[in-house]
């Protein structure tokens, strides 16, 4: 990018703030509708560039791409109808444009999904003119994921109940961490029960993109700086041209699953699914802790990543049956909804509010059991407080794991002669142990005024080396504890419980021969300046 990441944010959040600005003008005060409305408009322009960079994909690829701007649709792309004016303009995107993006044939059943029963509700000529004009100055194609992202932050954040609707936006820094870390193959299914914009979806399609090209043909991005923790030194871009077409097809249709119980949220996200190349995924509207079961809920994953609500409260009649701990705390149900949704041998990585990893209560000690029961826990990442700012303060960690192949039931060692099968004994000992890091800093303020930056702390590159060095310890920022510690700690998960490098600073001690050396000098500019001392007298 030739400008500075910084500006374009700035500029992308001023124009942002204009159009929310002229929606609400117009008689749109549901934040909701805002978003809906101007999400349908960024989708109709960002189709046409994602057409044409699949165009140009195709010629470096190989990979087959047909246009659903092809002969009479012409008529349809964004550059084609933007310089309509007045009632012709409305009547077009609302009579045309949003019926023919719903009714697309040829395998778009995901773009039909989010036109489904739109409507245009900017009935001003004048306010939509200037909504359409306005859009059409951003080049969505300049734009990565966190940018992308930004903008829908900021026109959240300039929104009253942003609160409210912004508790789905994970930083994006966040989530390549734990992805690098979960390392998902070519083959594998991912899976998000609490999906919101899909940011886990995307940026795991941006990975493995990555892992699978050549790599004269990876491109660097441009990231902040305090972002830049994650595929190498930057944010790096790769096309997957080293796929075949069947592992092509698999990525692109069959690898992505998520639910969300917003139906809002599920237009979203399907909408930065498809702008970013993957049509086929499978987001569905889907209350996954309440309700019915269904067929769905017995589907099991390679891989399960999520950052699942933290608020809110479950009536315990209406949670479904086959969830191992009954609680009305969100976070509880989730954890264990993720648990049973992993195949043997699959791995996982979700965010949990602090509390639930040392909560006294008997719902979140049962569901720490259950985790250490069912699953073998590899780390536990102590985020600091203000990551998710300017959303919420809370303090929260990842927690990263691997389906046992068989559960086991913890116990003493004595009691497990008699308690635990043969099988299961043998596979698990409370001498197992569990890596916890403790990350003081992601690179960010940790404040409501979001920043990033050199000045800021980012402990992810250091997280990221220890983890390839296969959970390295390395003062103070990690250690080893034994599962029987915290069997008999109430199975406390909470990071600090277990540190013993608490009040220690981390000290970066000088090369011994560095300081003689110095010493040296300075002796024999002092023996100098005495013998000069002495000449004058």
């Amino acid at each position: 990018m030739t400008q500075n990441i910084q500006q374009l944010r700035e500029e992308f959040k001023g124009k942002v703030g204009r159009l929310n600005d002229y929606l609400w003008g117009a008689g749109l005060t549901s934040p909701v509708s805002r978003i809906q409305q101007i999400s349908f408009l960024f989708f109709l322009k960002m189709l046409e560039e994602q057409d044409i960079a699949m165009e140009k994909e195709e010629k470096l690829t190989g990979h087959k791409h047909k246009s659903i701007f092809e002969g009479k649709n012409e008529k349809f792309r964004w550059s084609r109808w933007r310089e309509k004016t007045g009632d012709t303009l409305y009547k077009f995107v609302r009579d045309e444009v949003f019926p023919f993006i719903e009714n697309l044939h040829n395998g778009h059943a995901n773009i039909q999904q989010i036109f489904r029963g739109a409507k245009l509700i900017i009935t001003s000529e004048e306010v939509l003119k200037r909504t359409v004009e306005i859009i059409d100055t951003i080049e969505f194609s300049r734009l990565d994921t966190d940018i992308k992202g930004d903008l829908y932050e900021s026109l959240l954040a300039s929104i009253e109940s942003a609160g409210e609707l912004g508790q789905f936006l994970t930083p994006r820094h966040i989530i390549r961490a734990i992805i690098e870390m979960v390392n998902p193959k070519i083959d594998e299914t991912i899976f998000d029960p609490a999906c919101g914009s899909a940011g886990f979806l995307i940026t795991s399609y941006e990975w493995l993109k990555f892992k699978n090209s050549d790599p004269k043909n990876i491109e660097e991005r441009d990231v902040p700086e305090g972002k830049q923790a994650s595929y190498g030194a930057g944010t790096k871009i790769g096309y997957g041209d080293k796929l075949n077409k069947e592992q092509w097809k698999f990525l692109t249709e069959k690898t992505f699953h998520g639910y969300d119980v917003d139906p809002e949220m599920v237009r979203l996200a399907l909408m930065n699914l498809i702008l970013h190349g993957i049509e086929g995924a499978h987001v569905r509207r889907k209350d996954t802790v309440a309700g019915a079961e269904d067929e769905e809920d017995l589907r099991r994953f390679d891989i399960v990543l999520t950052n699942p609500p933290f608020a809110g409260k479950v009536d315990r009649e209406r949670i479904k049956p086959t969830l191992p701990v009954k609680s009305n705390k969100t976070q509880v149900l989730f954890l264990g909804y993720v648990i049973n949704s992993l195949k043997p041998n699959g791995r996982a990585g979700i965010i949990l509010p602090e509390g639930s990893l040392f909560g006294t209560n008997k719902d979140d000690k049962d569901i720490r059991r259950y985790l250490l029961e069912n699953t073998k826990l590899e780390v536990v990442v102590s985020m600091p407080a203000g990551v998710f700012q300017p959303y919420a303060g809370v303090k929260t960690s990842f927690l990263i794991f691997r389906k046992r192949p068989t559960p086991v039931v913890i116990a003493s060692e004595a009691k497990q002669s008699h308690e635990v099968p043969r099988q299961a004994r043998d596979k698990f000992s409370l001498d197992e142990k569990i890596w916890f890091f403790d990350m003081k800093g992601d690179g960010s303020s940790l404040s409501a005024a979001k920043k990033f930056g050199p000045q800021y702390k980012n402990d992810i590159p250091k997280l990221l080396e220890l983890w390839g060095k296969n959970q390295a310890v390395a003062k103070p920022y990690s250690w080893f504890t034994k599962v029987g510690e915290i069997v008999e700690n109430d199975y406390i998960l909470s990071a600090n419980t277990y540190n013993s490098y608490s009040g220690e600073e981390e000290i970066n001690h000088r090369d011994p021969k560095e300081i003689l050396k110095e010493i040296e000098n300075g002796a024999k500019k002092l023996d100098g300046a005495l013998k000069n001392i002495g000449e004058t007298i």
